[in-house]
């Protein structure tokens, strides 16, 4: 079995928020980083980025000054994937475009040495599609980080169809190396936390459309009556309808209908209400008249989360104490679903 006692040295290539994220993380766990995006101006930004998230972590009392300075000394800014001959690992975290992604794993392949973990934070693309794109597939695993990376617990790992079992182990041995709690899942659009938290929030849209609630009593009443932090209506501004809405869709196109949301996201994501990011989306800023909907679009949020977690644990996608452990970690549930159910 393998250990992330050989990976001293971590490629991450895209340095948008997530790669910013991760590249903060490994460092302050004591791993050099290489952090490389589309040319050298874009790669200094991204380890400003890393910085700046050691920074807010300071500022929040989670992290000493000297913690987060010596983090910061140990990213280094690379021009490109082809600086990363010498890794030990890499991880690709570029946006959720396949045809970027496969682009980018040609590069990568070419490049890092044969013996180096090579993995994608992908949040629902398939392992098997970038893999086949290589000449190593058996190298290839997802790392599935959650956002905020610095913050978040639960790391999904998984496996493509030609992924080794050292590999797997390997993936994982890093994951803890790096502070995260692994869990695995096979192969599937969505993985296990996003496929039961969107049919979830889609079957809650959907009761919605039908009898429309007050939004604000009806998330009250999902925190109320269950395990989950938030309600649907917040956790979609949170999360941001217009990724929302992509992902759904990918669902909806695998799963079928019972992803459907009942029409409510595309027209607010055409207006460019996204949610928090631009000051409006679902949740209106005050309370309206409660319709007596509430409770049951609460009621159809949990069935929709034990249906589909349950559905999860049929497909032998990941056991059923991985499926409750990832949405405690990965979406701050009290309880799994599947416990609660």
């Amino acid at each position: 079995m393998g250990s992330h006692d050989d990976i001293a040295l971590l490629g991450i290539v895209g340095g948008g928020t997530m790669g910013a994220e991760i590249a903060h993380v490994a460092a302050a766990h004591g791993l050099q980083v290489l952090l490389a995006d589309a040319d050298a101006g874009r790669s200094a930004a991204a380890r400003d980025r890393a910085i700046e998230v050691g920074n807010r972590r300071v500022e929040r009392g989670r992290m000493t000054a000297d913690d987060a300075a010596a983090a910061a000394a140990r990213i280094t800014a690379v021009s490109g994937i082809a600086d990363l001959g010498g890794v030990d690992a890499v991880i690709e975290a570029v946006p959720e475009v396949l045809n970027l992604k496969i682009t980018v794993h040609g590069e990568i392949d070419r490049v890092v040495p044969a013996g180096a973990l090579v993995a994608t934070n992908t949040s629902g693309l398939s392992v098997t599609a970038l893999a086949d794109a290589t000449r190593n597939p058996s190298r290839l695993v997802g790392l599935h980080f959650f956002n905020p990376a610095s913050a978040m617990r639960l790391v999904e790992i998984i496996a493509g169809s030609s992924t080794t079992p050292d590999v797997i182990s390997r993936a994982e041995s890093l994951a803890v190396h790096l502070g995260k709690t692994p869990v695995r899942v096979r192969e599937c659009p969505g993985f296990v936390v996003n496929r039961v938290l969107v049919r979830a929030m889609a079957e809650a849209y959907r009761a919605a459309a039908g009898a429309p609630p007050d939004r604000l009593a009806a998330d009250a009443a999902v925190v109320a009556g269950g395990p989950a932090p938030m309600g649907p209506f917040a956790l979609g501004d949170l999360v941001g309808l217009d990724v929302l809405e992509s992902i759904r869709m990918d669902l909806e196109r695998a799963y079928g209908d019972r992803f459907a949301d009942g029409g409510t996201l595309a027209p607010l994501v055409a207006e460019g209400r996204l949610g928090r990011k631009t000051g409006g989306g679902l949740v209106p800023q005050s309370g309206g008249e409660t319709t007596g909907s509430e409770p049951i679009v609460a009621a159809v949020y949990y069935a929709a989360a034990l249906d589909e977690a349950r559905r999860l644990a049929d497909e032998g996608i990941a056991s059923p104490s991985d499926i409750d452990l990832a949405i405690r970690l990965g979406a701050g549930w009290e309880s799994g679903p599947l416990t609660t159910g």
